[in-house]
């Protein structure tokens, strides 16, 4: 959502993820940072036309089995575009778990809007966390 207050833009979003767990303890956390200003990792920030804002989307398994086939899926939000490319960013994915980013055109750039899923393939042990992140630039 983007809000006007005395001539500031205020850019307040916390993603949404749709997501069905068939084991309770799994959990998804979302935060959101802003990287122009050097923000603190929140859920709710503060930023201006032209900051990057980096979201973050957690997946820890608290659960008492092993997880697998884990699908995220979010949107880039509205006012915005991607800002980088999407990557599966090894060192956020336990060394058992591999990624494939998916567009909804197909394609994956800069200014890209629309949504965006993670195919997360392999096992998620019990205690791990898994994380995948995107940023974006506010227009």
């Amino acid at each position: 959502m983007l809000v006007f207050i005395r001539k500031f833009l205020f850019f307040i979003s916390i993603i949404s993820i749709s997501y069905c767990s068939y084991s309770s303890g799994i959990t998804f956390t979302e935060t959101v940072k802003n990287v122009t200003q050097g923000g603190e990792v929140s859920t709710l920030i503060e930023a201006r036309p032209g900051d990057v804002i980096e979201y973050n989307i957690d997946v820890l398994n608290s659960s008492e089995s092993v997880i697998s086939n884990i699908h995220i899926s979010t949107s880039v939000p509205q006012f915005t575009a991607l800002a980088t490319i999407i990557t599966c960013d090894d060192h956020h994915l336990p060394s058992a778990l591999r990624c494939q980013v998916i567009t909804s055109d197909g394609i994956n750039q800069l200014g890209y809007q629309g949504t965006i899923a993670w195919q997360l393939f392999g096992k998620l042990d019990v205690g791990s966390r898994a994380r995948v992140s995107y940023q974006v630039i506010i227009k």
